[in-house]
């Protein structure tokens, strides 16, 4: 009889440990994939999330002008956990130059306190020495696979902060400066 309540025990336990393990990988696969968005490519790639993305190239004063699209995180992410934050597209000449991931702080600053943003970059690109405080201030930069990603958090007028996830390439990336 003891033999078989340390076999059931047993049973048990791998079967826990099987759905613990199932749960997370889970919770990893509804993550997004931002690195999937085709930097270079076609504007329509991404039209489902923003809508039509109309560019005025009749009244364009250079070739090369910038048409900028936003959105709340989860209409292009759903359960990405990724808090009050909003993804905002950069179209030049009809292709994707790059995306912004960002965080809509308030005075406070709470939202980046809850360091969402920060610990998707960190799980998807890498660490990022010293920063684990909510006030960290600075920037990371990743080369993947041909994207160049920059994460950076500032303050602006010393009070407000500034969050970011930056994805382009090295022929865009100058596309995505805002002054």
């Amino acid at each position: 009889m003891n033999k078989i309540l340390k076999k059931i025990m047993q049973i048990l336990k791998v079967t826990s440990i099987s759905l613990v393990f199932l749960l997370v990988v889970n919770k990893a696969s509804f993550a997004c994939d931002f690195l999937s968005i085709n930097i270079g490519g076609n504007k329509s790639q991404i039209e489902k999330y923003f809508g039509p993305i109309e560019t005025d190239k009749e009244n364009a004063e250079e070739p090369n002008d910038v048409t900028t699209v936003s959105t709340g995180i989860d209409r292009f992410c759903p359960n990405s956990n990724l808090g009050n934050s909003f993804i905002q597209a950069f179209i030049v000449n009809d292709k994707i130059a790059g995306i912004i991931v960002g965080v809509l702080n308030g005075t406070d600053n709470e939202e980046s306190k809850k360091q969402l943003l920060y610990n998707y970059v960190i799980s998807n690109y890498g660490k990022i020495e010293n920063s684990s405080r909510p006030d960290w201030t600075g920037y990371k930069a990743w080369k993947i696979g041909g994207k160049e990603i920059i994460y950076g958090k500032w303050y602006h007028r010393k009070k407000f902060l500034i969050e970011e996830l930056q994805i382009s390439n090295a022929e865009y990336k100058d596309y995505l400066i805002i002054e």
